[in-house]
């Protein structure tokens, strides 16, 4: 019986007591993994080469899955950091920390580039900071299929901010044919259409919106809005009567109407005789609308203004500082300076601002430079009131009217132009470009106008392009008076960039290209196109001899000269027109004109020269 026995010396003998559904898999288990060096030894090499195979295949399994899974496992886990700095970014927006989220949310993009909300956050605050790079974001969003309809939406508004306003209502045209008409579609469509009068889509949109919401007032009042600005009779006085029925109303929409109608300048009159007393007893109603009320109602009866104003100082003369200010405000429009003066006394003045503004214009007025000097420079309390750009400005106009020596003036605005820079005063550095340009100091206005140029750009509004195009007609007449051909150059070429359908900057922008010899035969293609456009245009026929001159086809140049009203062109223009006749052997006629030219008046360098060649 022994010799029929395998012995294992190591092995411990002990009744098998495993359950009979599992022994199978001990059994396997056991024939590719011996227990002991005994069966290792006895194992076939087919369990070798299986448990190999086995082991092999594990391995390399391990191995796919890590390539597999471990990107994806990385980014849920970057995935749901980004996403707790989203949380914490809208919560430090919601408190008012708002550098902060911005900072933050820029942290949970740069964690995890591929995360939907990181990018969305992203895009909703360059987009509020009017920033290009609200683009970028938007853009990923869609490439990623996660757009919703307010990411739509907010890449329209993104546009309008970037000044893109073709591509801002190309994109909002297609929200309006894919998506349902929605409050907030209809509210985004008349900030981006604006008061174009031909958009009748938009008008439709509105009526579509009314007609679905007859309860709501605020639907009803939008669409008024978008009737008055429509341009069309029918529709204009439709709205004016819908606007009218919800300024009944004691409520906000009531309010907010009132002072809709009350923007309108062409209002009918059974319409705007009882909104001057809307105004007044609206129970919502505030000072500003008491005075928008009386500004109506010299409007109205302008030869009852002396008793309109009396009326009012009675009731407002006991009225608190802050209360005062859009009276004021009304009496320096109205140039009421002595009333201002009286109303207000210098130290109620001295504790706010807006009064302290107004008061010190009205001084200005009255030729009380004493008490400005007094006030504007030796203060303390004027000092502290007045912010610094302001305070500058006061001082440089306090040099002009007491006939300080232009050096002073010159410094004093050069200080306040610094000031506006640094603080972001658009409305400031307009208005010192401005005041610069009046007084004679061009190069400091040339300045200031481009610095408003710029800033109407980084703080891009619905008021930033009539803002920025009166800053380059002001650029373009600093620089002429200034005789600097250059920059009046470099703001017409920008003017036309900027502006491309204004014909008025296209022109100016044409006759200093070829004042100036620049690319002469495209410039006179150019000009001649434009004066197919408008044959009897003066200018224009002035701008094609000149180019023929700058050709030496001196035989093309006075054709287009003669039948010419010179009283329509500048005087730097009527030297040109000089020159070419001069050229031609019409010397008399030449000296005719230029001797009626002031030799003192400002022209370009260029024009300067052909002036004199006139009499060479």
């Amino acid at each position: 019986m022994l010799t029929n026995q395998t012995i294992d010396p190591t092995r411990q003998h002990t009744p098998d007591n495993q359950p009979a559904l599992i022994r199978p898999l001990v059994k396997a288990w056991r024939w590719l993994v011996p227990a002991s060096v005994a069966e290792k030894d006895r194992q076939s090499p087919l369990a070798r080469y299986v448990a190999m195979a086995l082991i092999t295949s594990v391995c390399v399994s391990l191995l796919i899955a890590a390539i597999l899974y471990a990107k994806p496992i990385q980014d849920s886990w970057q995935s749901s950091r980004a996403e707790g700095m989203v949380r914490e970014a809208r919560d430090m927006m919601e408190n008012g920390q708002i550098a902060n989220a911005v900072f933050k949310a820029q942290e949970a993009y740069s964690k995890a580039p591929h995360n939907v909300e990181a990018i969305r956050l992203n895009s909703e605050f360059f987009t509020l900071m009017k920033r290009e790079q609200s683009i970028y974001f938007l853009d990923k969003l869609r490439e990623k299929g996660a757009e919703t309809l307010e990411d739509k939406m907010r890449r329209v508004k993104a546009l309008k901010n970037l000044n893109r306003d073709k591509e801002a209502e190309k994109e909002l045209d297609t929200l309006l044919r894919q998506e349902p008409t929605s409050a907030a579609l209809a509210k985004l469509a008349e900030e981006i259409y604006g008061k174009k009068q031909q958009n009748t889509a938009l008008l439709n949109i509105m009526r579509g919106l009314a007609d679905k919401n007859p309860e709501d007032r605020e639907s009803q009042l939008r669409l008024a809005r978008v009737q008055v600005e429509s341009g069309i009779p029918s529709q204009f006085n439709d709205g004016i009567n819908t606007a009218w029925m919800i300024a009944q109303g004691d409520d906000e929409p009531g309010l907010k109407a009132l002072e809709f109608l009350n923007g309108i300048e062409s209002l009918p009159s059974e319409v705007s005789i009882p909104l001057v007393k809307r105004l007044r007893t609206h129970p919502m109603g505030n000072e500003s609308h008491l005075v928008a009320s009386l500004r109506r109602e010299t409007a109205l009866y302008p030869d009852r203004k002396k008793s309109i104003i009396d009326s009012a100082i009675t009731l407002f003369k006991d009225k608190k500082r802050e209360k005062l200010v859009p009276f004021i405000a009304w009496l320096k429009q109205e140039q009421q300076w002595l009333e201002i003066v009286t109303i207000v006394s210098e130290d109620d003045a001295k504790r706010h601002q807006g009064l302290l503004e107004n008061y010190l214009t009205a001084l200005t007025v009255l030729k009380r430079f004493e008490q400005i000097e007094r006030l504007v420079e030796k203060d303390e309390e004027v000092k502290k009131i007045l912010d610094k750009t302001t305070h500058a400005m006061f001082r440089a106009h306090l040099a002009f009217v007491s006939n300080m020596a232009p050096e002073e003036l010159r410094g004093r605005l050069i200080v306040a132009k610094g000031y506006a820079e640094s603080e972001g005063r658009l409305p400031a550095l307009q208005r010192i470009a401005e005041y610069a340009d009046a007084r004679g100091h061009f190069d400091i206005a040339e300045d200031a106008y481009r610095l408003t140029i710029r800033t109407a750009r980084r703080n891009a509004n619905a008021m930033s392009p009539r803002i920025e195009r009166d800053a380059l007609i002001g650029l373009l007449s600093a620089s002429l008076n200034n005789g600097n051909s250059e920059s009046y150059f470099n703001a017409a070429q920008e003017a036309v960039i900027r502006f491309p359908e204004d014909s008025e900057f296209l022109d100016k922008a044409l006759y200093i290209s070829i004042l100036l010899g620049n690319d002469m035969e495209t410039s006179l293609r150019k000009a001649q196109k434009l004066l197919q456009n408008q044959p009897k245009d003066n200018h224009r026929k002035l701008m094609v001899a000149l180019a023929y001159y700058r050709l030496a086809d001196k035989q093309q140049s006075v054709n287009y000269i003669q039948y010419m009203d010179l009283n329509l062109l500048t005087e730097g223009q009527q030297a040109v027109f000089a020159a070419i006749a001069a050229a031609n052997g019409f010397r008399s006629e030449a000296l005719g004109v230029v001797k009626k030219i002031n030799p003192q008046v400002r022209m370009f360098p260029e024009e300067r020269i052909l002036y004199s060649r006139v009499f060479n």
